[in-house]
C-alpha cells in the first residue's frame, strides 16, 4: 500500500498540466495506453489507495510519461513512491504480528479442545465404547439374503416377468403364474416399429456480409483551433476557429485537405477510427490529407 503524500499530489498536478500542454485528455490516454481511467485519475490526484502492487504502479507511470513526453518526472517518481511506500512498512509489520498472535491463539484453542475430545487413541472418561454386534448382525442378514436371490434367479430363470411365480394371498395358497395373466398388448410395446428417416439438405450458413463503413471526418477540439477543410480541389467550405469542446463532421466523398492552425488543439476521428489529437509535438500550423480508405498523410 503507498501512503498518499503532498509529494505525490504536487507531482499529480505536475503530470496533469503536462498533459494538457500535450493536447490531451485524459481519455485520450486511457485509449492510447489502456490503462484503466481510475488509475490515471488516482495518479494524477497523488491518490493510490486502491492500486496494485509498487512495481506496477511505476509501469503504469512509466507509460503515461512515455505518451505525453515527460519521461524527465520518472526519477522523481520512482523516488516518492519507494519513500511512500517505506513508510507503510511498520503498519505492514503490525499486520502481520497481529496475524500470528491469531494464529496461535487458534492453535492453543484446538489443544484445549483436543484435550477435551481426546486424540483417537483414547477416549476421554465417561465415553462407553460402542459394541459391533448390531454391525455384525447386519453384515449377516445382508449376505443371507444375496445368497437366498441367487438360489432364486438360479432356479427361475432370472426375474423375468413371465417366469416369476406369485402366491395367491386371498385365502389359498395355489402359486399364480403372472404370464397367464399378461394381455397380448405386452408384445406391442416390445416391438420396434420402422421409422421412415427421411435425409434434408444440409444447410450451408452464409457468412455475413461485411458492414459497409461510410467514410468521414470527424474533428473535435481538444482547445480552440483554426481550421480550413477543403475536398478534392475546391475551395474551402469550412475556414474557422473551432472552439473548444466543439466539434465537426463531415462524409467524405473525396479526399479531405485540412489545415490545422493549432496540431496539439485537434483531435481527428477518421471513418470512426479515433486517431487522436494531429501532432502532440506540433509547434506551428501543419497540413494534412485524409483519404477515403483509412489512411492520411503531411504535407509540407
Amino acid at each position: 500500500m503507498i501512503e498518499n503524500t503532498e509529494a505525490l499530489v504536487e507531482l499529480g498536478q505536475i503530470l496533469r498540466e503536462r498533459r494538457e500542454d500535450a493536447g490531451m485528455t485524459i481519455e485520450t490516454v486511457f485509449d492510447r495506453t489502456k490503462i484503466r481511467l481510475e488509475y490515471l485519475q488516482g495518479i494524477e490526484n497523488g491518490d493510490y489507495t486502491d492500486f496494485p502492487e509498487l512495481v506496477y504502479i511505476k509501469g503504469f507511470i512509466r507509460t503515461y510519461l512515455k505518451l505525453i513526453g515527460a519521461e524527465d518526472l520518472q526519477e522523481d517518481f520512482n523516488t516518492q513512491l519507494t519513500r511512500a511506500e517505506r513508510s507503510d512498512r511498520p503498519d505492514r509489520q503490525d499486520r502481520i504480528g497481529r496475524n500470528q498472535q491469531k494464529k496461535q491463539q487458534e492453535n492453543r484453542e484446538q489443544k484445549a479442545m483436543n484435550t477435551l475430545l481426546g486424540n483417537g487413541s483414547s477416549l476421554p472418561k465417561g465415553f462407553k465404547p460402542v459394541s459391533h454386534f448390531w454391525l455384525f448382525l447386519v453384515l449377516i442378514c445382508a449376505l443371507v439374503g444375496t445368497g437366498a436371490y441367487v438360489w432364486y434367479a438360479m432356479n427361475y430363470n432370472g426375474l423375468d416377468l413371465r417366469n416369476l411365480k406369485l402366491f395367491n394371498f386371498s385365502g389359498n395358497n395355489t402359486p399364480v403364474s403372472i404370464s397367464e395373466n399378461l394381455s397380448d398388448d405386452v408384445n406391442v410395446i416390445t416391438e420396434i416399429e420402422e421409422i421412415e428417416i427421411t435425409s434434408e439438405e444440409p444447410v450451408i450458413s452464409k457468412e455475413p456480409e461485411p458492414v459497409k463503413i461510410t467514410p468521414s471526418l470527424e474533428i473535435h477540439a481538444v482547445n480552440d483551433v483554426w481550421l480550413s477543410v477543403a475536398f478534392g480541389n475546391s475551395q474551402p467550405v469550412y475556414r474557422r476557429t473551432l472552439k473548444r469542446g466543439d466539434s465537426m463532421r463531415w462524409e467524405l466523398k473525396e479526399p479531405a485537405r485540412v489545415v490545422i492552425g493549432r496540431p496539439t488543439a485537434a483531435q481527428i476521428i477518421l471513418n470512426g477510427k479515433d486517431l487522436g489529437v494531429a501532432n502532440p509535438r506540433a509547434k506551428k500550423s501543419e497540413t494534412y490529407v485524409y483519404e477515403l480508405d483509412g489512411t492520411f498523410r503531411k504535407i509540407k
